[in-house]
């Protein structure tokens, strides 16, 4: 009878599932078609499939320099901040300090704060120190909007910790810093994980601050690589499906792997 009552569930989920995947999955199937096979039948499958599609996005548009930039700048964005953000978490968790919660709040007013209103003000910061075309114009801005919520979820996990753990570490005449690193952090890997996924898949999508900051052709990440392929191949639907593979997929297969990961992450501390 349990199993019946769960059944509205199973079929609201199955439809969830379609409409979400379905424009992924067509997607792909249609990146392995020509334009003639489009033109004939946009929802029938390629026959035969092909390559020749992904190879001539990956050659064409500086895809290989746009995917190496966008790799660098998520993966030392997202692990600067998850570092940033754990020391900052295990503060406002475990130590007590005149106005911890009033900065705990400040920095998760971060949260609401439109990235469109810090365009002009971030833009002449970044003129000023020179470091507009550059990486750093992106790791910066990268790090500082991924605290407040990486900040969040650690302090959650933080809090979570058994005191026994640390008290049995001050017994043995470890400092707040021995604690920290070499108590509270490993055990910290399931929540780290979460937050560097999460910044992970939002930095490599990120659009608005890489076309503000970057004009170079060689310092381009791959969501205004994408912009200008389609801009210039808006008539070619299978080479720009096959292009949109190429930025997609790899997040989504990042994410999938390491959904375990995510689950144990924000489900840490939270009875706390």
């Amino acid at each position: 009878m349990r199993e019946l009552r769960r059944w509205p569930l199973y079929l609201v989920a199955l439809g969830t599932l379609l409409l979400a995947g379905f424009p992924l999955l067509w997607m792909g199937y249609t990146a392995l078609k020509t334009n003639a096979q489009i033109s004939a039948n946009v929802w029938a499958l390629p026959h035969p499939p092909t390559g020749e599609n992904l190879v001539q996005a990956w050659q064409s548009g500086g895809f290989r320099r746009a995917y190496f930039n966008s790799l660098l700048v998520a993966v030392l964005a997202g692990l600067m901040a998850a570092l940033f953000s754990a020391g900052a978490g295990y503060a406002f968790a475990r130590l007590r300090f005149r106005g911890r919660e009033v900065l705990f709040y400040l920095f998760l007013a971060g949260m609401v704060l439109p990235i469109h209103i810090t365009l002009i003000p971030l833009y002449t910061l970044l003129e000023r120190l020179g470091l507009r075309n550059t990486y750093g114009a992106l790791l910066g801005p990268y790090t500082a909007f991924a605290l407040p919520v990486s900040i969040l979820i650690l302090r959650g996990f933080f809090a979570g910790l058994p005191r026994e753990l640390e008290e049995a570490a001050v017994l043995d005449g470890c400092s707040v810093w021995g604690r920290f690193w070499r108590l509270a952090l490993p055990l910290s890997r399931p929540a780290m994980a979460t937050v560097v996924i999460f910044n992970f898949v939002a930095m490599w999508n990120e659009l608005v601050f890489a076309l503000t900051f970057i004009d170079r052709p060689h310092l381009r990440t791959l969501p205004l690589a994408l912009m200008e392929f389609s801009a210039e191949h808006g008539w070619d639907l299978a080479g720009v499906n096959a292009a949109l593979v190429l930025a997609v997929y790899p997040a989504l297969g990042v994410y999938f792997l390491a959904q375990r990961h995510i689950i144990r992450g924000l489900t840490a501390g939270a009875l706390q």
